[in-house]
């Protein structure tokens, strides 16, 4: 089996993906065309969504040509195909007998007007709209002709993109060193892709608050860095704060979990069920400032939640099972459930 990821990075999910695979012995090779994160790592980056509209076509059309035919499994991310953002390339992979995947990871699909008029907190409460909703459609309605089967990274997606199911975000573990808390808390981290959707300033307001306790601490919002930088100053931290809005945690939290750290999110409480033995500290945005000063507070609690968010993450996130629950749905994309998918990569062999 042969096996692409493009042509996106987010949450650098193309490139870990394909080398969980690589590593259980399929060939996998992930390509992206978004240069706005260097921190990810894909085995092919051509920087194509940034060129002048000619030169950026050019490069799409250059990419379909040279991947077209070579792969058995052709997994999409961002609703995005090898020549976006109208993917005109769609049917040919299935003329060729391909499958075809299609994995969302937030503004890609998801329906602001529904979120915000179902929940009074969600990652479009207090967004900026950017998203666009005729390719919203667009990208649902084409997956629903061509796609063989359609993954969601965080459970809220599901709400938008009605077939999907919910498949976690992977890390390779061996890029994380455990690194615990020791000792009073002297580090706050929180690491936003985007301010808004993750509520920044209201985290910036509860430590303002929390901080009067415990004088010697210090916060730090990390963006745009690198992402040895990111992970190296998340390393130093004693305490991370993911986001107030989402309702789900996100690749940072699992990042922070995998090196031993205490982390506080905001988690749906209809999303509790998805969850086993999730060592998250959940917070909404009234009690955050609670919730961290108690952490501030607690040293061996850190140290306690620290080392079971690194279990945590070897038995949901790891890369490796995550790759062998993905060849069983390349195989049979129409055998995917939601608790099947969970059980599956619960208990597979970690590498």
């Amino acid at each position: 089996m042969r096996v692409l990821h493009a042509p996106a990075e987010i949450a650098g999910q193309a490139s870990v993906l394909a080398r969980g695979l690589r590593a259980i012995g399929i060939e996998a090779h992930s390509l992206a065309y978004n240069p706005g994160f260097p921190h990810y790592r894909p085995d092919e980056m051509k920087p194509y969504d940034d060129l002048p509209a000619l030169q950026r076509y050019a490069g799409y059309l250059g990419s379909l040509a040279r991947h077209l035919g070579r792969y058995d499994v052709y997994h999409f991310h961002f609703g995005r195909t090898l020549v976006p953002p109208h993917n005109p390339d769609l049917p040919l992979y299935r003329a060729l007998g391909k499958r075809v995947i299609f994995h969302y990871h937030g503004c890609d699909v998801r329906n602001r007007y529904h979120m915000w008029a179902n929940h009074p907190r969600a990652a479009c409460t207090e967004c900026a709209p950017f998203c666009i909703p005729p390719r919203q459609r667009r990208i649902l309605a084409s997956a629903a002709r061509h796609a063989d089967l359609e993954l969601v990274s965080t459970p809220d997606l599901l709400e938008s993109a009605t077939r999907a199911i919910h498949f976690p975000v992977a890390a390779d573990l061996s890029e994380y060193p455990f690194t615990p808390p020791k000792g009073a808390a002297r580090l706050v981290l929180h690491a936003p892709t985007n301010r808004l959707i993750k509520g920044t300033r209201h985290v910036e307001r509860a430590y303002e608050q929390a901080r009067r306790g415990f004088p010697g601490t210090e916060f730090v919002v990390v963006e745009r860095k690198p992402w040895k930088e990111l992970r190296d100053l998340m390393m130093l931290a004693d305490v991370v704060v993911d986001q107030v809005f989402m309702g789900w945690y996100g690749m940072v939290a699992v990042e922070a979990m995998a090196m031993g750290k205490p982390v506080l999110c905001f988690i749906r409480p209809d999303f509790e069920p998805l969850l086993r033995d999730c060592p998250i500290v959940r917070c909404t945005l009234e009690d955050l400032p609670e919730r961290l000063a108690e952490l501030l507070g607690d040293p061996a609690r850190c140290r306690a939640l620290g080392e079971a968010g690194r279990a945590y993450v070897e038995r949901e996130h790891a890369h490796t099972a995550l790759a062998r629950k993905l060849v069983e749905l390349y195989r049979d994309p129409a055998a995917a459930n939601p608790v099947a998918l969970a059980e599956t990569a619960r208990d597979a062999p970690h590498a």
